[in-house]
């Protein structure tokens, strides 16, 4: 019934115009909060809160400025930026612990809206054979290839915008970490480029949700479902022989 919005706005904007622009747009039942924050420095104020992250196993992610607890580990070096995806986030986690679940050696992975691309890069680390990396945004493919390369991987893994991928490849392993919606609208090319046998990953699915969008997919996959929080992976195996 009630929805928060937050945005962090330069100090020399008129404040007064916000306030107006907000509840001309959303309505008289807006109650705009406005704090002035001081001045940091904010770049060391973000690094602070990241620290080394213990995934699942062998797997860990540890932002570039840390030092490895375990430098013999499976070690992501994923730097928090302008993409989506540090392995802090529920669903990010939900489909890292999956991928450290499954032989990916000798697999070829489809990460399907990449954002800092950490979920391809996990799975070259993992084993697998190569990976391609999607997004709309190409900040997103940007950050990703820099990472790639931060992490051993980049001539491992292509990146490309959803237009330039090619239309009749299909993987072993694709994973969706986006949106309900966004899901649904994806069925049929997702479907498309998941190899008979293959495994398909969704996450960014809520619990009630769930259902919602596997009912999209159900008639080639059979799924599994995992919870974090309020939050869901829907793990499927797509119907047909597995190639050998």
């Amino acid at each position: 019934d009630e929805e928060s919005v937050t945005g962090l706005l330069a100090d020399d904007i008129n404040l007064r115009t916000v306030r107006d622009d907000l509840k001309a747009v959303l309505g008289p039942r807006t109650a705009p909060c406005i704090q002035a924050l001081p001045d940091r420095d904010w770049e060391l104020s973000s690094q602070r809160r990241f620290k080394p992250i213990h995934i699942r196993g062998d797997l860990w992610i540890c932002p570039s400025w840390c030092q490895p607890e375990n430098p013999d580990a499976v070690n992501l070096m994923i730097d928090p930026g302008l993409a989506f995806g540090t392995g802090t986030h529920p669903t990010t986690r939900l489909c890292l612990e999956h991928l450290t679940d499954l032989d990916l050696d000798g697999l070829t992975v489809l990460d399907w809206g990449c954002g800092s691309g950490i979920l391809a890069i996990g799975a070259c680390k993992l084993g697998a054979t190569s990976a391609v990396g999607v997004d709309i945004e190409h900040q997103a493919l940007t950050v990703s290839r820099d990472n790639a390369k931060r992490n051993g991987v980049d001539q491992k893994i292509e990146w490309h915008t959803p237009d330039a991928m090619p239309s009749k490849d299909a993987f072993d392993v694709v994973v969706a970490n986006i949106l309900a919606n966004t899901l649904i609208d994806l069925a049929s090319l997702l479907k498309r480029h998941t190899l008979c046998g293959g495994t398909l990953l969704l996450s960014g699915v809520t619990r009630h949700q769930s259902d919602r969008v596997m009912a999209h997919y159900g008639n080639v996959f059979t799924f599994e479902a995992s919870y974090r929080e309020e939050w869901a992976l829907l793990a499927g195996r797509k119907k047909g022989t597995q190639r050998s």
